[in-house]
């Protein structure tokens, strides 16, 4: 039986440090880009989950094979690597409906999340609650955040622009947020 505490503890602190982070930030940006909401989300929460499994059943011993800091500047190269290719491209939107550019999004993702305050609490709330509330909670709120920011985006947009102009602003958002966090995440794990 799920420990509802527990599931409920992880829920909010998830949904604390999710709400404004960089991959819910990228989600919006590359829904907004590729015109695919759903998938999109669908592909950040898988995302999401498979980088929070190996801390729920392994706790620290990731930490002690792997370095984070590694991780961390391969995950902003890959995201200078979106916002270079969202520039670069011939589309309105600045993003092909390839799978090449979902499976790069999908990376940027997994690896940004490793290492990443959400997993810290997760973490904790592991030790406390156990595997299975701790990660539903995670994943519920990881959702939650994500489909809520997607949608309010798609809205917004819909709303006050045109079809036209909202990709060509959505390109331009989009590639500028990509390589600002992916600049700054190498500064910050080069500093640090």
């Amino acid at each position: 039986m799920i420990d509802f505490s527990g599931y409920l503890m992880s829920v909010a602190a998830v949904l604390a440090s999710e709400v404004g982070d960089r991959t819910m930030l990228a989600t919006t940006a590359f829904a907004a880009a590729r015109g695919e909401f759903v998938k999109t989300v669908a592909v950040s929460v898988a995302a999401f989950t498979i980088a929070n499994i190996p801390v729920v059943l392994g706790g620290t011993l990731v930490s002690r094979f792997l370095n984070v800091a590694y991780l961390h500047v391969i995950s902003a190269v890959l995201f200078i690597g979106v916002g270079a290719a969202i520039l670069v491209s011939k589309t309105e939107s600045g993003i092909s409906k390839t799978s090449t550019s979902l499976t790069l999004f999908f990376t940027a993702v997994l690896l940004s999340e490793l290492g990443d305050k959400s997993q810290l609490a997760l973490l904790s709330l592991t030790l406390m609650y156990g595997c299975v509330p701790a990660l539903a909670g995670a994943v519920t709120a990881y959702s939650v955040v994500n489909a809520a920011s997607v949608a309010l985006m798609n809205k917004l947009i819909s709303r006050y622009l045109s079809a036209r102009k909202a990709l060509t602003l959505v390109k331009y958002v989009s590639a500028i947020f990509f390589l600002a966090a992916g600049v700054t995440l190498l500064l910050i794990t080069t500093i640090i």
